[in-house]
């Protein structure tokens, strides 16, 4: 069973930073900052030293012009479990979209990887719309801070709860909230339209895609499953949004 799981989880390492190497060279030439971006993943993946170099390999290895992209998707699908192979498409997408934007090279890229894995473009577009609005879900939430100057002030009181909430409310206009919840609707996959057992059992199967504890009895390392966590975090606060919404509309 160990043997099984160190295969799966150095086959999900490999297909991640080949491809990501794959995919970055699709619009040219890479760049320092694609590699440094790279290093940053590797890190919050809480690599070792060895498996760092060894990604760095990989990812080397995928923009080579040589790279056999089908053979390694084939590898990997025999090497590997469904539920990784939508972490895998998470990985890319999410590494892709890193400086904010994609290119269109890269989509037909990732849409080909996607084919390639089992996936139709209707399910694949799905996932991608899915990742953009957790992510503007989550800027819209919590805001780049602007950077502070250097100067002393001294320490504020803590708010009390009611503070807290009012202080919360001033900076979340209602025109936001609205697009917020709008977010939180597609982030599900839901409509305003289904009732509250419809949109539980949506958020069910969604939370369920990315569980950590459903990845690690996959064979998925805990340290490899970084952005599959946050993105099951970012599930959770889209139907949290939903549900507080509701019940303040309902009570009123």
């Amino acid at each position: 069973m160990a043997d099984k799981r160190q295969s799966i989880r150095a086959a999900f390492l490999k297909a991640t930073f080949s491809f990501l190497g794959y995919i970055a060279s699709c619009d040219g030439q890479i760049n320092r900052e694609e590699v440094n971006r790279i290093k940053v993943h590797m890190k919050k993946m809480h690599l070792s030293e060895d498996e760092q170099r060894n990604a760095l390999l990989l990812f080397k290895s995928g923009t080579a012009p040589d790279f056999n992209a089908s053979q390694a998707l084939v590898e990997f699908r025999a090497a590997t479990t469904p539920k990784l192979i939508q972490i895998l498409l998470v990985h890319l997408l999410t590494m892709a979209r890193a400086d904010g934007f994609l290119m269109e090279k890269e989509l037909h890229a990732l849409l080909w990887v996607a084919r390639e894995l089992g996936y139709k473009s209707i399910v694949f577009n799905h996932l991608l719309k899915m990742i953009y609005e957790q992510d503007q879900l989550a800027l819209s939430r919590n805001p780049p801070q602007p950077a502070q100057p250097d100067t002393y002030s001294a320490p504020q009181p803590e708010p009390n709860k009611e503070q807290k909430k009012a202080n919360t409310n001033a900076h979340q206009p209602t025109g936001n909230r609205h697009q917020d919840l709008h977010k939180a609707y597609k982030i599900l996959g839901v409509t305003t339209e289904m009732t509250e057992d419809e949109i539980r059992r949506a958020y069910k199967k969604l939370a369920s895609q990315l569980h950590p504890d459903k990845l690690m009895s996959q064979g998925l390392a805990q340290e490899q499953m970084h952005i599959a966590t946050e993105r099951f975090k970012r599930v959770q606060a889209a139907y949290s949004f939903i549900k507080k919404h509701r019940s303040i509309y309902s009570a009123r």
